[in-house]
């Protein structure tokens, strides 16, 4: 029997702060963006000029939130990088966190800091977001080089808006999944990461 123990330390004020920003953007762009596909509703009374300016503000944050956080990880203190790769402290536990998250497991495994699920959904995040972020601007600058490029290469701007209305979605059902997994199966953490609060959860 071993604990893990979630401090302050483990989720340092950066961090915490680049991640409430990801969550809060995430919101923004799923809202304005589901108005803009299906402008059939009231958004706060808001006109579409007014939600796509939102949207694209808000898109403009994100990724430059991300690429801060790129930063941060690789050469901020301390320098979580290592984090977000492969470690020893995973191996041989993924088939026993896909057990605890589907209750057949009663304890938690003892992981790295972010178990391989984890892992996974993050570097999975980092590239899809590049990916909106490519959809999207070549949305915003359609008349440009750039934005000429990438929908021809989609086989046309109907394509793009598909693409990045389904990519959305995609955000939305593996943000919804994050959620769970965090406040019903790893609640410690969640308690750690937006209010500082330091924990021990014994595990086997």
């Amino acid at each position: 029997m071993t604990q893990i123990t979630h401090t302050k330390g483990d989720y340092p004020i950066p961090a915490r702060a680049m991640h409430q920003i990801n969550l809060l953007c995430i919101i923004i762009l799923a809202a304005t963006g589901f108005f803009i596909h299906k402008p059939n509703f009231s958004l706060f009374g808001m006109s579409m000029n007014l939600v796509r300016a939102v949207h694209f503000y808000a898109g403009f944050v994100i990724i430059l939130n991300l690429l801060v956080r790129f930063y941060w990880a690789l050469l901020g203190k301390p320098g979580d990088i290592a984090n977000f790769l492969p470690q020893k402290e995973n191996r041989g536990t993924l088939l026993k966190m896909i057990s605890y998250y589907l209750f057949l497991r009663k304890t938690h495994p003892v992981t790295g800091k972010h178990n391989t699920l984890q892992k996974s959904m993050y570097v999975f995040w980092f590239f899809l977001l590049i990916f909106q972020a490519i959809t999207g601007f070549s949305m915003l600058w359609k008349g440009s080089a750039f934005g000429a490029f990438v929908i021809a290469v989609a086989g046309g701007l109907s394509n793009i808006y598909a693409i990045h209305y389904l990519t959305m979605w995609v955000f939305v059902a593996t943000t919804l999944v994050h959620l769970y997994m965090v406040l019903f199966e790893d609640f410690p953490v969640f308690m750690t990461m937006f209010f500082g609060v330091e924990s021990k959860e014994e595990t086997t």
